[in-house]
């Protein structure tokens, strides 16, 4: 038996912060990471901050909570998530964010399909830290995905 396809659902994150407290990069070496370690370049957003828009693909809707792939799917299907990575001039990773996608339910996905326009998430990080022997603080950013208003 056939797989059913996958369906498209278009995300837009956008990031206002200080980025990491040490970071030798620039504008091109910060953004959503793939699963190639490509970085997608954000754009200057109209109320301030960098937009990203990404699509991912979900798996056709079933009794849990939707499980996304693609390359920018990070994370195992029950926790899957985006990074945002800000890469120094030397390759390394200065530092990575995880942004849970777990907060997106099947209704924010119908909405946003009604709408036709994207999910939308929203990052303000001013307060960037770093620990004393001068390695920056990543990890998970709660980040809540809201359907487009109307």
């Amino acid at each position: 038996m056939a797989k059913p396809p996958l369906e498209r659902v278009r995300l837009q994150l956008i990031y206002r912060g200080a980025g990491p407290v040490f970071w030798s990069g620039g504008p091109s070496e910060f953004g959503v990471q793939d699963k190639a370690g490509a970085l997608r370049l954000g754009e200057p957003a109209p109320d301030g901050g960098l937009m990203f828009d990404l699509a991912l693909e979900v798996k056709p809707e079933g009794p849990g909570a939707p499980v996304f792939v693609g390359p920018f799917a990070q994370g195992p299907a029950n926790e899957r998530f985006l990074y945002l990575s800000w890469r120094n001039l030397t390759g390394g990773y200065a530092q990575r964010l995880k942004l849970p996608l777990g907060s997106i339910a099947w209704r924010d996905i119908q909405a946003a399909r009604a709408a036709d326009r994207p999910l939308i998430g929203e990052l303000a990080d001013w307060a960037p830290k770093a620990t004393s022997t001068g390695a920056n603080i990543g990890g998970t950013r709660p980040i809540v995905w809201r359907p487009p208003s109307a």
